[in-house]
């Protein structure tokens, strides 16, 4: 039996960017991360500390219930 799919633009263009965010954005968020105290002036760290918290946190939550 053969089965006759039809290819969706859509869903190829979703796969392809979310690949590229797995392969290029998560070394690039780390190493944003590693060295965020080089990058954000020492008067903003009080400011920046728990905004990455919150956001490093949502991601967190997304990844476990995306996985449920």
């Amino acid at each position: 039996m053969v089965v006759k799919t039809t290819y969706s633009i859509g869903i190829g263009l979703w796969k392809s960017l979310k690949n590229v965010v797995i392969v290029l954005g998560i070394p690039a968020l780390v190493l944003l991360l590693d060295n965020w105290t080089q990058i954000i002036p020492e008067e903003w760290n009080v400011y920046a500390l728990p905004v990455i918290g919150f956001l490093s946190y949502m991601v967190k939550n997304y990844v476990q219930v995306k996985n449920e």
